[in-house]
């Protein structure tokens, strides 16, 4: 009867780390999809906003008016929605474990050293000795 309770057991514990494993990857992928619907959001913001400026560059021309403030401040809102747009896909290639070359823009493997289409070096990230720090660090906070 031992033998059966321990094979139940170690069943169980299979189930559960599949089952956890199973929730984990379905929260990545609902994740993944909110972060491109947020993307895609955020470009069509930005398509917006560059329109307005069109309208207002053209009515600034047109007429005798200067708009050159209001210019600014639609400039201004671009980039930050630029930022936001950069800060979504930084998000969505964490969850795709790719990062971005800075000279080409290609996404590589995270493991990758160089660039797959130009060759240029990637900055390696040594995730498993920082985690381990932070970990004692928050243990050390919550004493």
């Amino acid at each position: 009867m031992s033998i059966l309770e321990g094979l139940l057991d170690e069943f169980k514990d299979k189930a559960k780390n599949v089952y956890g494993t199973a929730s984990k990857m379905t929260g990545e992928v609902v994740d993944m999809g909110k972060v491109r619907y947020q993307i895609k959001q955020t470009q069509w913001e930005i398509d917006k906003t560059y329109t307005k400026l069109g309208a207002i560059v053209y009515e600034s021309r047109k007429g005798a008016e200067n708009l050159e403030d209001v210019i600014t401040l639609a400039i201004a809102e671009i980039d930050a929605y630029n930022e936001k747009l950069e800060d979504l896909e930084n998000r969505l290639r964490t969850y795709k474990k790719v990062s971005k070359c800075p000279a080409c823009g290609k996404e590589n493997d995270v493991d990758f050293s160089f660039c797959a289409r130009c060759g240029t070096a990637l900055a390696q990230k040594e995730q498993e000795p920082t985690q381990a720090p932070r970990e004692a660090t928050e243990e050390g906070s919550a004493q």
